[in-house]
């Protein structure tokens, strides 16, 4: 039992998951840091030797794990305060599993049948139900306070200048989380149609599994145009971008928490769904990758370019989310739970 003054212990269970990319590996290391002042424990379940490499900075040592029995094994003994799960979707007799050896549970951006189990689910990647009639889970909080913000972004959000002042101007291209179907050779090549002067960027992070080769071979011709292969890729481009052209995951919300205006591709069916990239917050959705035709991508991109109005109103609804002040929320929300206090309605 916990003295009033004793720090809480808090775990992460973090799965990789392809569909969801690298991003919850990295929003439990920025919470991790939030809550650093507690006790906190890291618990990975992946094969990739890149994400692990992503907590060499945080302080926090991951301990690995392959089955959800041998998660309970380590966490049995530890008294925990409370669960932090993110990554894969979970299914209930997981969460079953761990109910034993903690009283709060939190998932985030949770779509598996052990969501319902959790006493809390935190979505980022939240659908639009306005139409359905349906009702969110009464365990459910959905909304862009979900996304942690990393610390670059704040950086770069300081030194930007809002007035499109590239000659030409400057258009990064950027899908990441696997990139399945290559939607950047395809975006790539609908923009080296266009005739107009352009400067392209291409942000390739470690989990593009395509040749880069097809990619330099089409840039040969372009004298301002360029790949920038990091794990930080995004993250160098975004501070003179005048567009962005990217996937309708997780970088929807790097794009606006720094302003910028975006035409986003949904990498598959699942990313369809997912309603914060839209018009209401600053941004041109065109569905589908795959079957995108090249004169919609390029008459999004061709309306940003001629009409300052609409690049003005989409840097403005982004702002207006001010999801650079996240951090804040989700710190509050979870030492809410941790210790166990009134959890305000957000």
């Amino acid at each position: 039992m916990n003295l009033p003054n004793q720090k809480r212990k808090i775990a992460f269970i973090v799965e990789h998951c392809p569909i969801k990319g690298l991003y919850p590996l990295e929003r439990a290391m920025l919470l991790s840091k939030l809550l650093n002042e507690e006790s906190v424990f890291m618990f990975v379940k992946t094969n990739d030797m890149n994400a692990l490499k992503r907590f060499e900075e945080t302080g926090v040592t991951p301990v690995l794990f392959e089955k959800y029995e041998e998660l309970v094994k380590s966490i049995r003994n530890l008294d925990l305060d409370l669960i932090i799960q993110d990554g894969k979707d979970t299914i209930a007799e997981q969460v079953e599993m761990l109910r034993p050896f903690c009283k709060t549970i939190v998932h985030f951006d949770d779509f598996g049948s052990g969501n319902v189990l959790a006493d809390c689910n935190v979505v980022a990647l939240f659908e639009d139900l306005g139409s359905s009639g349906e009702m969110l889970p009464a365990n459910t909080l959905a909304g862009s306070y979900a996304f942690a913000v990393n610390s670059h972004l704040p950086e770069i959000a300081a030194i930007r200048d809002d007035q499109m002042t590239n000659h030409p101007p400057h258009i990064v291209i950027a899908f990441e989380d696997g990139d399945e179907h290559n939607l950047t050779y395809r975006t790539l090549r609908h923009l080296t149609q266009l005739h107009v002067p352009l400067r392209i960027s291409v942000a390739i992070d470690e989990e593009y599994k395509h040749p880069i080769g097809d990619l330099q071979m089409m840039l040969l011709s372009r004298r301002n145009a360029k790949i920038v292969k990091s794990t930080e890729a995004l993250y160098e481009l975004l501070h003179d971008a005048d567009i962005v052209v990217c996937n309708n995951n997780y970088t929807p919300y790097k794009v606006a928490s720094i302003g910028i205006p975006c035409i986003t591709l949904a990498q598959h069916e699942r990313e369809i769904a997912h309603a914060f990239a839209r018009e209401l917050n600053g941004f041109i959705h065109l569905g589908l990758g795959r079957k995108i035709k090249q004169s919609s991508i390029q008459n999004a991109v061709m309306e940003l370019l001629l009409h300052e109005h609409r690049r003005e109103r989409a840097i403005r609804k982004q702002r207006s989310l001010e999801i650079l002040g996240n951090n804040e929320i989700l710190q509050a929300l979870l030492l809410d739970l941790a210790y166990g206090r009134h959890l305000a309605q957000l």
